[in-house]
């Protein structure tokens, strides 16, 4: 007969191998595509591009306005971390970043245009380059309207009957356009 180590050891391993994989579902995917923000900090991200003061978040998070402090730093880096390479993949010179509401300014050298690129956490990283497109003749038009309506919606942006009408590149420059500078 084997002794109670022995017994206990499978199990115990058993048990550490599910608590494992739990951990490993709970923890949150840090990607490009969202900036590489953790559920929490897009949270903070979020109200504060609501105009709430560092003291309310807190508040209503449960933290201090210093511990706020801290997180719009880290969240800075990340979003311009993911911003940069944004830019370095896409081959675009970086005009302006605005941090707080997600939207980068840029060029394109290699087709002349310029480009906006949003990051939303409805959305994640979105790449929109500024021209008059085909969106009538392409596949992908109702795709691209969806993706700027929720872009609207999660910035506050009341979109009327005359938008649903316009084409998405046009779209765009209507909801993206008002972070570009003159």
């Amino acid at each position: 007969m084997g002794s109670v180590g022995d017994e206990i050891c499978p199990r115990f391993d058993s048990i550490m191998l599910f608590m494992s994989t739990v951990r490993g579902l709970l923890e949150p995917v840090l990607t490009f595509k969202v900036g590489y923000l953790t559920p929490r900090e897009a949270g903070i991200w979020d109200l504060r591009r609501r105009d709430r003061s560092q003291s309310d978040i807190g508040r209503e998070l449960g933290v201090s306005r210093q511990a706020v402090h801290k997180a719009y730093h880290i969240i800075d880096g990340k979003v311009e971390q993911a911003f940069m390479e944004a830019a370095d993949t896409n081959n675009l010179v970086v005009k302006t970043i605005n941090l707080v509401d997600g939207v980068m300014e840029a060029h394109s050298p290699a087709h002349d245009i310029p480009v906006l690129v949003s990051l939303s956490n409805k959305n994640g990283l979105k790449v929109w380059y500024l021209y008059e497109g085909n969106c009538r003749t392409c596949n992908l038009e109702q795709s691209c309207r969806s993706v700027l309506e929720a872009e609207a919606e999660e910035r506050g942006i009341e979109l009327n009957t005359l938008h649903q009408l316009k084409p998405p590149t046009q779209l765009a420059i209507e909801i993206l356009g008002r972070y570009q500078d003159d």
